[in-house]
């Protein structure tokens, strides 16, 4: 249960702005290995996107109109799980709709295009 926690804050602090191979490699090939060598207790094949949403929520969210790859669904469980405001790389836009019709009130949408 500790090292599930310390992996999934880790997640969520700190996974937002990467792309889905850094992010596997990162939680994957960096951080296990890490809490396992530290001898922190530790779920065997723990995901974090299974420790921070359940296929019910990931359901849901479909259905509001998150699209269904890996990534999106990541953010969306980043966005759910901090109090804060996150950073998230959304380079195709397809989880921008969903976020502002989830989190609209008082939201800024800062686009850095010319």
């Amino acid at each position: 249960m500790i090292g599930n926690t310390l992996l999934s804050a880790a997640f969520v602090s700190y996974i937002g702005p990467f792309s889905f191979t850094f992010r596997n490699g990162l939680w994957r090939d960096t951080w296990l290995p890490d809490i396992e060598s530290l001898k922190i207790p530790l779920t065997a094949g723990v995901d974090p996107l299974q420790i921070l949403s359940t296929p019910s929520q990931q359901a849901m969210w479909a259905s509001e109109g998150l699209p269904a790859d890996r990534v999106s669904i990541e953010n969306a469980a980043v966005v759910v799980s901090c109090s804060r405001y996150p950073l998230l790389i959304d380079p195709q836009l397809q989880g921008i709709k969903w976020i502002k019709g989830k989190e609209s009130e008082g939201m800024v949408n800062i686009q850095l295009t010319a």
